[in-house]
């Protein structure tokens, strides 16, 4: 049986309004009254008798009342938040998502902030009618209205959420069970296997990236444009949906995501935490690159495991002659790179193809050996991914001085 709210609701939907500001003033009064996303389209979609969508700007499905999750590519999304203005204000154009419908859109925000895109079916055979459009731009406000009570119930949920990935960054001080049953109400499922992750940003649009972390639907601490989480399942998958979720509402400096190794209860979470702030440290170094997966470092993973102390022993032992040399290590480190390209390594570094001839005699000769001897190389290439986390180490061991 349907309970008269249902049906009061139901009627909501089905009604249609006359003018369109009548129609903005209803859908405000519902969105205002604790409807959401879902109730605002509902009305959108029988006022003008078309299928609705509401896309993120990471270009997912918020909501469509024709059940859809095809996306749309963020740049896409971006590029109509930057160019489809008028003298007026916003303006509207037809876009396409992935799954071939086309729609008209309008670009929401709240403030400052870009909430996404609202959009209107346009079939493919006719534009949409112009009587349609008011009534696009009036449900805007009720959409910009529902994110802004979305961003203060994320606030008030991420305060708590905050507290507890700190606890698990630095170990639990409670017992296990009571941890875990914690997380288990943010639906981390810290007794299965999983790993920690932080996102980075470094731009300036820093208060977008507050709020886009604040929507991720699994506890996130922000710290200085990091942003620490534990994820599990399919990590690769999970890592590139979030990133680009969150590079498409910031939009300017790129995101970087970066990942531990993977763990089981949370008394070794904190240790997953410490290795995935290494692997930021290396991502960084590696221009271009967005991910970095413990996983996927090779023999970094192993040498991580190793104490400093050995680490430094083996370097001075390998590479002991050229540590005073940074020219001659840069070159050595693009020679074994290059499998000895003179070519390849003057065009890396820059340099003349003589100047590469004369380093790498250099290297040879305080070495005394062949760089390229497969032997010597695979000796090498260990030491110099050693001095890198070596490096590493001690320049988060400066910052955390005191």
């Amino acid at each position: 049986m349907v309970s008269v709210a249902g049906r009061r609701r139901a009627g909501r939907v089905q009604h249609r309004s006359g003018t369109a500001q009548e129609f903005e003033r209803e859908l405000n009064d519902l969105a205002l009254g604790g409807d959401g996303w879902g109730m605002v389209l509902a009305r959108l979609a029988a006022q003008t008798d078309r299928v609705c969508r509401l896309i993120g700007v990471h270009g997912g499905v918020f909501h469509a009342t024709d059940g859809s999750t095809a996306a749309m590519v963020p740049t896409e999304v971006a590029r109509v938040f930057a160019e489809v203005t008028t003298d007026d204000g916003p303006g509207t154009t037809t876009v396409t998502c992935e799954d071939g419908w086309r729609g008209r859109a309008l670009a929401v925000r709240a403030g400052r902030r870009r909430v996404g895109l609202l959009l209107l079916a346009e079939p493919a055979d006719r534009p949409l009618p112009g009587d349609a459009l008011p009534y696009l731009f009036a449900a805007s406000t009720a959409v910009a209205i529902v994110a802004v009570q979305r961003d203060a119930a994320a606030v008030a949920r991420s305060e708590t959420a905050e507290r507890l990935i700190d606890e698990l960054r630095y170990g639990p001080l409670r017992g296990e069970e009571e941890v875990t049953r914690t997380a288990a109400r943010f639906g981390l499922r810290l007794d299965l296997p999983h790993a920690a992750a932080v996102f980075f940003y470094s731009g300036s649009n820093r208060r977008t990236w507050s709020t886009a972390l604040s929507w991720l639907e699994m506890p996130v601490q922000e710290i200085d444009g990091h942003g620490w989480a534990v994820l599990g399942g399919d990590l690769p998958k999970e890592v590139s949906r979030i990133r680009v979720r969150l590079q498409g509402m910031v939009g300017d400096a790129p995101v970087l995501a970066a990942v531990g190794p993977v763990v089981t209860g949370p008394n070794e979470t904190a240790r997953s935490f410490r290795d995935a702030e290494t692997v930021l440290d290396l991502l960084r170094r590696r221009p271009g690159e967005a991910e970095l997966l413990h996983s996927s470092l090779g023999l970094a993973q192993l040498l991580l495991a190793i104490p400093a102390e050995r680490l430094d022993a083996y370097v001075v032992q390998q590479l002991g002659p050229l540590l005073d040399r940074a020219e001659l290590m840069d070159t050595l480190d693009a020679w074994l790179a290059t499998n000895g390209s003179r070519a390849a390594v003057a065009e890396r570094m820059h340099l003349h193809r003589n100047s590469v001839g004369y380093r790498v005699a250099q290297i040879r000769q305080l070495l005394g050996a062949d760089p390229l001897d497969p032997a010597m190389a695979s000796r090498l290439r260990a030491a110099l991914i050693a001095g890198e986390l070596l490096q590493i180490l001690a320049e988060k061991a400066r910052t955390q001085t005191p």
